[in-house]
């Protein structure tokens, strides 16, 4: 029990989770390096390693000691356990199955006040704010400024219904109280943002700069309208989490966060600011640069020696893989109330996002391709994505070389593909200038039928190699010789 409390704390508090990350090996800090482009050289270096870690940065140029950066926050199989209240020796399709059965019995639970925090160790309000005292890095070259809001997430409440909603959005820094938030069109966030424009009155919200990770796991994936975050996060955890009040507005902000800055959005007749271009997640400038919307910060909470966590967006295979393990276990608890029956698996490698890979025992002619259709019909897998490839059981989805050689022996081009057409979001760099203006977000995807021909399947030739289950005893026996 005391095992599962350090666990679930970890996802919830970012400094219990910084020591779990050492703990494990997975934490280098760093000294003395430029918050101008130098940090995220040094991040993107790092993503780039087999073993990845993630980097503190300290003693940051023209910054005093202390005012910390972290970044690279869920790139490893142990941050990323560890970010779901789990032991950072869970892995792969362990996780998936772990979340997928936590989902199936998920009961949300609101998150719970708590009167002290850590948070409240330094506080500024009105002509006091200054979030030019924090270390903001610039990460890309060409990217219009300085981003403080790459690991956070944006707190709002729904002016009818209440319904508060913890959503990731990019935040740049303008001046000392003015940032600049980008949400895509049709997000919770956006749509909350519109309801108090249209009244004519500002939006209050909280951006959360030092994100305790699993708010973050919470903040970035698919979850239905009027079901708040903080409540899904708690269910998932089975454990509420904590919060404090904003002192402007009222809005419940992580208790174990590390930095919160609390203001409004007026509406964009009033105030706009050229936001952009910033490199996002599919490893390019998609998006431009245009008039966005601001944030006027009225407040802003931090710890002693505080850290922004950043994490900026990659080429799509050097990007955080944390994300993937709810989303694909939506999509495969989503294929099974379908009653697409004996899916295996669901997992996006990390090669890219716009990937989703699928295991069955296939049961009957068209099973396979099912399964694929079955992935684009959910929220999680509609969107974005390029390609849906389906493999039998005995291939490790995990595994992209066994997704590849399974691909290279099993698939017939012309008889085992089809393709159709899918939502895009406006971050796609394959959509045109032309599509863009005109809002056609829609882009193609191949659905992929990579297993044996279910009428001959019992004829296809053998697999060579050891088994799965024989190379484990082999291990075993010769665990401490090799």
């Amino acid at each position: 029990m005391a095992s599962r409390q350090r666990d679930v704390e970890a996802a919830l508090n970012l400094r219990t989770f910084i020591d779990r990350l050492e703990a494990a090996g997975k934490l280098k800090k760093v000294e003395n390096a430029h918050w101008d482009l130098e940090i995220g050289a040094l991040t993107e270096i790092e993503a780039e390693t087999e073993e990845r870690s993630a980097l503190l940065f300290d003693s940051i140029a023209d910054y005093p000691e202390g005012y910390r950066v972290l970044s690279n926050v869920l790139r490893s199989p142990e941050s990323d356990a560890l970010a779901l209240g789990m032991s950072s020796d869970v892995r792969g399709m362990d996780v998936v199955q772990a979340v997928k059965g936590r989902l199936q019995d998920l009961k949300p639970i609101p998150p719970a006040e708590i009167g002290e925090s850590p948070l409240l160790e330094n506080v500024a309000f009105d002509s006091d704010v200054n979030v030019l005292k924090f270390p903001t890095p610039r990460w890309h070259a060409d990217d219009g400024g300085r981003y403080i809001g790459t690991f956070t997430a944006t707190v709002c409440r729904d002016p009818d219904t209440g319904y508060i909603n913890v959503g990731t959005y990019r935040v740049q820094v303008h001046d000392r109280d003015t940032l600049g938030v980008w949400m895509i069109p049709g997000k919770h966030g956006d749509l909350i943002t519109r309801k108090y424009w249209a009244r004519g009155e500002p939006c209050p919200v909280a951006v959360v700069c030092g994100l305790p990770p699993g708010l973050m796991m919470a903040s970035a994936v698919g979850i239905p309208w009027n079901v708040s975050e903080y409540d899904f996060l708690g269910g998932l955890l089975e454990a509420p989490v904590p919060v404090i009040k904003g002192q402007k507005t009222g809005l419940p902000v992580p208790a174990f966060a590390d930095l919160v800055l609390e203001g409004t959005i007026p509406p964009p007749e009033q105030e706009t600011h050229e936001e952009g271009p910033f490199g996002e997640w599919p490893g390019y400038y998609a998006s431009g640069s245009r008039q966005a919307p601001v944030v006027k910060v009225e407040a802003v909470y931090h710890r002693n020696d505080p850290i922004i966590t950043g994490d900026p967006p990659l080429r799509t295979f050097l990007n955080s893989e944390a994300h993937k393990y709810i989303r694909s276990a939506n999509i495969w608890s989503a294929m099974e109330r379908a009653g697409i029956p004996d899916v295996r698996g669901v997992w996006f490698p990390k090669q890219g996002r716009f990937i989703v890979t699928v295991a069955v025992a296939q049961r009957y002619s068209g099973h396979a391709k099912q399964a694929g259709y079955g992935v684009l019909a959910t929220r999680d897998g509609g969107r974005d994505v390029r390609m849906v490839i389906v493999v039998d059981e005995d291939v490790d989805i995990t595994n992209m070389g066994e997704v590849l050689w399974a691909m290279s022996t099993r698939w017939d081009p012309r008889a085992d593909s089809e393709v159709l057409d899918v939502a895009a979001s406006i971050l796609n760099p394959r959509l045109s200038p032309e599509d863009k203006q005109r809002r056609e977000l829609t882009t193609s995807c191949m659905v992929v039928d990579a297993c044996r021909p279910y009428s001959w399947k019992d004829d296809f030739p053998k697999v060579s190699g050891v088994s799965a289950e024989y190379k484990a005893e082999v291990r075993a026996k010769w665990a401490d010789r090799l």
